[in-house]
């Protein structure tokens, strides 16, 4: 009961503050309508930003960034469906950055579904704290307030006949994380029923593959997947040989985007590496969109509006 009453309480002070924050910082001018490439062949329609990092307390310059963000994606005026968050949803894991995060999305994106991993920060908590179980309870609360009803870090959902895959830790890791032989299982048995789809697949994971998207230059040694990183990308070469499209997508490294953010490290296997929404410019992402003979992400900086003029493109067999 006394639970139930706080967190009625907190949902309360959330909502209020962050109304506050919104006509203070003119939240509603951010960003401007925008479409995509070719607005009757979409099949799919969807915006990715990573790191969000929202912050415990509510007036924070973060939670004030991503709000602006977040309306930034709304003016898409092509219905989204779906928002992709690849991990470090929150700073420390606790109940009411979660809160925060969920009113946010609550109020602001304007997505048929929101599909969020977790990354190192959300598995980990508070530093030098060992609580996984607790973190990955307050993980699934949140889920449940978006939609996704899971209770592993690791799940699937099809939107608009394309299949997500979210990997996340099985055990706390302080940057990187432990994939278990039950996931990478359960992730072959997954690409196993995509390729019948004879779609691209889209594996949303917090940290990129090793050696990949510069990350032995920009983090090494806590930047990558970690221990099970070859293991897991064993699999995906598998998949990608017998044909499947598969573009895995992280955040993580906080760089910007730049020549090493889309890489083809094997033929149909894609690494997309998204920088952070909070630091260095922030506000940044992409706009995925599916159509029959390709897959555009095209960047864009939400808050200002802009088109940042990078595309990459992934070319699907017909």
């Amino acid at each position: 009961m006394m639970q139930k009453l706080f967190v009625r309480v907190l949902a309360f002070f959330v909502s209020a503050v962050l109304s506050f924050m919104g006509t203070q910082n003119h939240v509603k001018d951010a960003g401007l309508p925008f479409g995509p490439e070719d607005e009757t062949g979409i099949l799919l329609n969807a915006a990715v930003v990573s790191d969000t990092h929202t912050n415990g307390w509510t007036p924070h310059a973060h939670n004030v960034k991503l709000m602006k963000l977040l309306c930034g994606v709304s003016k898409s005026e092509t219905p989204l469906d779906a928002l992709v968050i690849p991990g470090d949803l929150t700073e420390t894991a606790r109940t009411h950055e979660y809160a925060i995060l969920s009113e946010l999305l609550g109020r602001y994106a304007k997505a048929q579904v929101i599909l969020p991993a977790t990354g190192n920060h959300d598995v980990r908590g508070l530093m030098g704290v060992v609580d996984y179980e607790k973190n990955m309870r307050n993980y699934y609360a949140f889920c449940g307030t978006v939609g996704v009803q899971t209770d592993k870090p690791y799940w699937s959902q099809t939107v608009s006949g394309y299949t997500f895959i979210v990997l996340g830790s099985d055990a706390e890791v302080k940057d990187s994380a432990y994939v278990s032989p039950a996931q990478m299982r359960w992730l072959d048995h997954t690409l196993r029923e995509a390729e019948e789809a004879a779609r691209p697949v889209f594996i949303i994971c917090h940290q990129p593959l090793a050696h990949t998207n510069n990350v032995d230059k920009s983090w090494p040694g806590a930047g990558t997947l970690g221990e099970q990183s070859d293991a897991v990308e064993a699999i995906l070469k598998r998949h990608a040989d017998a044909g499947l499209p598969i573009v895995w997508i992280s955040g993580h490294l906080h760089d910007d985007f730049s020549a090493y953010s889309f890489e083809t490290p094997h033929e149909n296997l894609y690494c997309l590496n998204l920088p952070s929404a909070q630091y260095n410019d922030g506000g940044r992402g992409v706009m995925l969109e599916a159509y029959a003979d390709r897959v555009l992400f095209r960047t864009r900086d939400f808050i200002s509006g802009e088109w940042l003029g990078d595309t990459y493109i992934v070319l699907v067999e017909r």
